[in-house]
């Protein structure tokens, strides 16, 4: 019996090897993936980088920011920083507000 199951093993083994063969390898999935560029694109279009307490500016926190653009947690990592450094790109920068919370001061374009 213990020959038998040995052999069975060994089979799947070489038919495993066989499809890995047969199969292309496929890209990698990364945290990239999972960035919108068309959001932060939509966040530029509407939005100015600007200091606290200019006229009309909002205040985007971590908690905010993760509302805005969906950047939730997952399994590759947290794609937040990702949206971040896209928006440091456009010109948006963090800055630590009164209250001693890093956040991104905007005002919405007219």
């Amino acid at each position: 019996m213990g020959r038998k199951k040995k052999r069975i093993y060994d089979d799947y083994d070489e038919e495993e090897e066989q499809i890995d063969e047969l199969m292309p390898e496929t890209e990698k999935v990364s945290l990239r993936d999972f960035v919108v560029t068309e959001k932060v694109s939509a966040f530029v279009r509407a939005y100015v980088p600007c200091n606290e307490g200019d006229e009309g500016y909002e205040q985007f926190d971590d908690s905010r920011l993760r509302e805005v653009f969906k950047a939730y947690v997952c399994t590759l990592g947290d794609p937040l920083g990702l949206y971040i450094e896209d928006l440091k790109m456009a010109g948006f920068q963090m800055e630590m507000s009164v209250a001693g919370e890093p956040a991104i001061f905007a005002v919405r374009k007219r």
